[in-house]
């Protein structure tokens, strides 16, 4: 018989490379991933200058990456990055706007819209110091940049410290912005204020909002746009006296973290009992959340506290309701109201504060069951000197309108973001270019203001000609506010203009 084929053992293959070495391959796989991490950078996603908190990217927007995927806040940061680069070397001087740029719809008291407005004033008046002598000289050109303090100014301390971090190499000479009074914005002046940072407010109307939280001391270095909340006040209980409103009723939120709400409720007590000699007849209250929601809408959450204050104005009969707190907040009232079911009040006027602005372009609530009338003091609004002798006012305006539409930017100018974000970096950069060389000097930039801006010289602002006293510790004098109403479209109509001071600032501010 044949012998069977011997069978061929199979060749003895070593182990890999990597299974002999496994040190070593450990450490070349650490070296492959370091390199892949230092390319792509997972951590910086947010940009320089910022960081990551709870999906928000807070701190100094540097190089523009977006806060979020918004198509329009995403335009608003090209088109400053596009303005930025246009200046080259160091002969440069920056502006930064602090605010909550991501808010969100379902638990902040902020409007994403009138961020993004007050963004659209910055830009104009970033093109209009450095092509116009608005200002006076041209020189040195201004930057513009970005922070985010996120919701409720929670993270102001990141953003506070990155700005700070920044200031030499970005010669930041002031920060303006700071668009809502709450306590951490009022940290975030104050500790800018230390640093000797110059801050302008645009919008932040709580009487205390000039005082530093731990002291109650005034803030050296703050300043504001808007009229406070005691000069709302005051020309609320003027307009309550022209209607012969009888019947009042306060409403008003008691959060312990917003100050614009508090302050505004106990400035009306005080003005209405100034104004009446006695106090408001009746006083509801209701506590909006200082603290971000889960699983639940700040609409949602107020709606039985709105819906309790309803039930004591069907018993009582007011003529008139004072809302002491947030226009976000205001819609949920409206629709607890409106919505609340049978009742004897057939149709109430309501009065409030500028915040009501943020409802600006949107349908009120459906109101079958009471019909609420809603008017508001403005900061300000378009074309407010229209039908006015202020023929100075007038001009002012119309020179930032013009360069607002030659920036081709998507604003009707109605919720006076816009004009009031414009009027703050007028005056930073107003003052800014007194101090010589200044990129160097930065830190006086705030001593200018008092000093430059007074009854004899006031800024021309889009929102009425802004002057400041040490007396006055940062709030402007005698500033205009329109009484507006808001019609059930979301449109506005301009019911009149009050002053602060009861005259026109001319009569008043000598």
């Amino acid at each position: 018989m044949p012998s069977s084929p011997q069978s061929t053992p199979a060749p003895v293959r070593p182990w890999p490379w990597w299974r002999r070495h496994k040190i070593v391959s450990a450490l070349l796989v650490v070296v492959v991933v370091a390199g892949g991490l230092a390319w792509w950078r997972p951590w910086e996603r947010c940009g320089a200058g910022m960081s990551s908190a709870e999906d928000q990217c807070v701190g100094l927007n540097l190089d523009m990456t977006p806060f979020s995927s918004d198509p329009t806040m995403n335009a608003l940061q090209q088109r400053i990055a596009q303005h930025n680069s246009e200046i080259t070397g160091e002969d440069f001087i920056t502006v930064v706007v602090l605010n909550n740029m991501t808010p969100d719809p379902g638990s902040d008291s902020a409007a994403l819209l009138n961020v993004q407005h007050g963004v659209m004033g910055a830009i104009a008046a970033q093109a209009r110091v450095n092509t116009t002598s608005v200002v006076g000289s041209q020189r040195p050109p201004v930057k513009l940049l970005l922070a985010n303090y996120g919701a409720n100014a929670r993270w102001q301390s990141e953003a506070v410290q990155a700005i700070l971090d920044h200031r030499d190499e970005q010669h930041i000479v002031a920060v303006v912005g700071l668009g809502q009074s709450l306590d951490g914005t009022r940290t975030a002046a104050s500790t800018l204020s230390a640093n000797k940072v110059a801050v302008i407010s645009a919008l932040a109307s709580a009487d205390n909002m000039n005082r530093d939280p731990v002291s109650n001391d005034f803030i050296e270095r703050f300043y504001r746009i808007a009229p406070t909340n005691v000069d709302a006040a005051n020309a609320a209980v003027s307009h309550l006296r022209e209607v012969n409103a009888q019947k009042v009723m306060l409403v008003r939120d008691n959060s312990s973290s917003d100050i614009y709400s508090r302050t505004l409720g106990d400035s009306f007590e005080q003005a209405y009992r100034a104004g009446y000699g006695h106090d408001v007849p009746s006083e509801q209250i209701f506590t909006s959340p200082s603290e971000p929601l889960e699983g639940v809408t700040r609409d949602t959450f107020l709606q039985p506290q709105f819906a309790n204050v309803y039930g004591r104005m069907c018993l009582e009969k007011p003529d008139l309701i004072y809302f002491a707190g947030r226009g976000s907040d205001l819609k949920a009232f409206l629709r607890a109201v409106g919505g609340g079911g049978a009742c004897s009040l057939p149709e109430v006027d309501l009065l409030t504060s500028d915040d009501a602005s943020s409802l600006l372009g949107g349908q009120l609530p459906d109101m079958p069951a009471t019909k609420v009338n809603v008017f508001y003091t403005s900061v300000a609004t378009a074309d407010m000197w229209k039908n006015t002798d202020q023929t100075d006012n007038r001009a002012n305006y119309q020179a930032f309108a013009n360069a607002f539409a030659s920036q081709d930017l998507d604003d009707d100018l109605r919720d006076g973001y816009a004009m009031a974000h414009h009027d703050a970096l007028l005056l930073a950069v107003g003052a800014a270019r007194l101090v010589s060389n200044v990129q160097k000097n930065n830190k006086v930039v705030a001593e200018l203001i008092n000093n430059t801006y007074a009854c004899g010289h006031p800024l021309p602002g889009a929102t009425g000609k802004i002057a400041f006293s040490p007396d006055s510790h940062g709030d402007p004098i005698d500033k205009a506010l329109p009484i507006m109403q808001l019609k059930p479209d979301g449109s506005i109509e301009q019911k009149g203009l009050t002053w602060t001071n009861g005259r026109p600032f001319d009569e008043f501010c000598r």
